[in-house]
C-alpha cells in the first residue's frame, strides 16, 4: 500500500509541475526565494518522491535524465504560454535540483544498504 502511495504522490509532483510551469503570469505568484530557488526545491523534491516511489539504486541515474528531460519540455512549453517565457536558467536550477536529489537519494540508498555491514563490524572491533 505504501509503495502505491508513494507512486501516486510522485505523479502528483509531476502533474504539480506542469500546472505550475505552464500558468499564465497573470496567475502566478511568486515567492521570496525567488524563481531559481523555486525551480531548484521543486526538482529536488520530485526527484526525491520519485526516488522513493521507484527504488533501485542502478535506475536512478536513468529517472534522473528522464526527470531532467521532463524539465526541459516544461520550460520549453512556456513559449506558448501567455506572458511566460523560456528560460535556460530555469532548466539549470530544476537540473541542479534534480542532481543534488538524486545525490541524496544515492546516499542515503547507500548507507541503508550498508548500515547492517557497518553494524556488525562495530561489534567485532576490540574495545
Amino acid at each position: 500500500m505504501l509503495y502505491l502511495l508513494r507512486r501516486i504522490a510522485f505523479v502528483s509532483c509531476l502533474i504539480v509541475l506542469a500546472m505550475l510551469a505552464w500558468l499564465p503570469a497573470h496567475a502566478m505568484t511568486r515567492t521570496s526565494l525567488g524563481g531559481h530557488a523555486e525551480h531548484l526545491i521543486a526538482y529536488l523534491a520530485t526527484t526525491i518522491v520519485m526516488g522513493l516511489a521507484f527504488p533501485g539504486i542502478s535506475r536512478l541515474p536513468v529517472q534522473g535524465i528522464l526527470l531532467i528531460g521532463y524539465a526541459a519540455i516544461l520550460e520549453v512549453g512556456q513559449l506558448q504560454v501567455p506572458g511566460r517565457h523560456a528560460s535556460f536558467d530555469d532548466f539549470a536550477f530544476g537540473a541542479a535540483g534534480v542532481a543534488i536529489g538524486g545525490l541524496c537519494m544515492w546516499i542515503a540508498r547507500a548507507r541503508r544498504s550498508s548500515a547492517p555491514i557497518l553494524n556488525g563490524l562495530r561489534r567485532d572491533l576490540p574495545r
